[in-house]
């Protein structure tokens, strides 16, 4: 009974390790200028409910240097989560939904797979 016990529990312990990475950040091979088209915030994690870096107004320049992997949903939409860097030095998460990527759209993102486990 203490073996099942503990193989349970070994079983949820690498369970929630493989969650928490699949989603992994990657580099983009070269950063990407955008703008915000609305207002929006740049959180601290790649997560509407983590906190607050700096809010934006709509038309706000940022650079783009990596994006995670895998699209999430915020509000309803669906897309990625972009680390971005501002004028002032200011770096937060921004999600693509609210972006207006230049001069490709967020789909064509050219990502360095050297950063990917899988080489994506």
């Amino acid at each position: 009974m203490v073996s099942r016990s503990i193989w349970t529990a070994t079983l949820i312990l690498v369970s929630a390790a493989l969650a928490a990475t699949s989603n992994v950040e990657l580099k983009l091979s070269a950063p990407l200028a955008a703008t915000l088209n609305e207002a929006f915030c740049l959180y601290e994690s790649p997560d509407g409910d983590s906190d607050v870096i700096i809010c934006l107004n709509a038309r706000a320049p940022v650079t783009l240097v990596t994006r995670l992997k895998d699209k999430g949903v915020l509000e309803g939409e669906e897309g990625h989560w972009y680390k971005a860097e501002v004028a002032g030095g200011a770096e937060g998460w921004v999600f693509s939904a609210y972006l207006d990527i230049q001069p490709a759209d967020e789909g064509d993102a050219t990502v360095d797979a050297t950063n990917s486990p899988e080489g994506d």
